[in-house]
């Protein structure tokens, strides 16, 4: 599980290169506006997720401006780690 989450980190902080290379015009068109797109997406997405577990977070003292930048960055790949720990 440990691994999967590791993975999932990296993989979606390498997505985020991809928005970021769009908006400076590495990628041609349409794959420009299409990863625009997709980062605008993901991101509100991450904030809703933000606004849905900032409370738990803040219960297990994770309620900073790193953690809530973590979790816009990685989503739950980084919140399930601190939420599983609660049940062991």
């Amino acid at each position: 599980m440990q691994a999967f989450l590791t993975l999932g980190k990296y993989l979606t902080l390498g997505f985020w290169a991809l928005p970021l290379l769009a908006l400076f015009g590495a990628l041609g068109e349409p794959w420009s506006q299409y990863m625009l797109w997709a980062g605008v997406f993901i991101f509100f997405a991450h904030l809703g997720e933000l606004l849905l577990v900032q409370g738990k977070l803040r219960s297990h003292g994770k309620a900073g401006i790193m953690d809530a930048v973590m979790v816009i960055l990685v989503g739950f790949f980084y919140w399930l780690p601190i939420f599983k720990q609660e049940k062991v």
